[in-house]
């Protein structure tokens, strides 16, 4: 037996706004207070390379940075290595601390694992990512 429409399983998904002449709950959005928890630590940063793209940062994203956040396991950094920073995924397991990249090649971006007397420094949290999604 057929299932009549009235009986089908229903779902619906929203694909626009609505009408511009029926304001009905659309409001101004500000996303300084959607995206940003510490604004006196927020700062943006531009991506170059592939390292992360995995992770879904991309090469020229701008990467949105929380200063005041510590890096915990499994979140996305930036750190300073050397005199140059670098965004990577942060992996602390106990006594195992360690850098890792999201390339789809393990061997053209190793781990970066502090060696002796040397200090990881991340800088902040990548909170979000900005990326366009048409060319300008």
């Amino acid at each position: 037996m057929a299932a009549s429409p009235s009986s089908a399983p229903r779902s619906s998904v929203a694909i626009s706004f609505g009408s511009p002449a029926a304001e009905s709950g659309v409001t101004r959005l500000d996303l300084n207070d959607i995206l940003i928890r510490h604004p006196q630590a927020a700062f943006l940063m531009r991506i170059t390379g592939d390292s992360m793209r995995e992770a879904g940062v991309h090469d020229g994203d701008l990467a949105l940075v929380d200063r005041a956040m510590d890096g915990a396991h499994g979140q996305v950094v930036i750190a300073i290595l050397g005199d140059e920073f670098v965004c990577r995924r942060l992996h602390r397991r106990g006594g195992d601390v360690r850098l890792q990249s999201a390339h789809s090649d393990p061997s053209a971006c190793p781990d970066w694992v502090p060696g002796e007397g040397e200090e990881l420094q991340i800088w902040g949290v990548v909170t979000h990512v900005i990326r366009p999604l048409a060319a300008a």
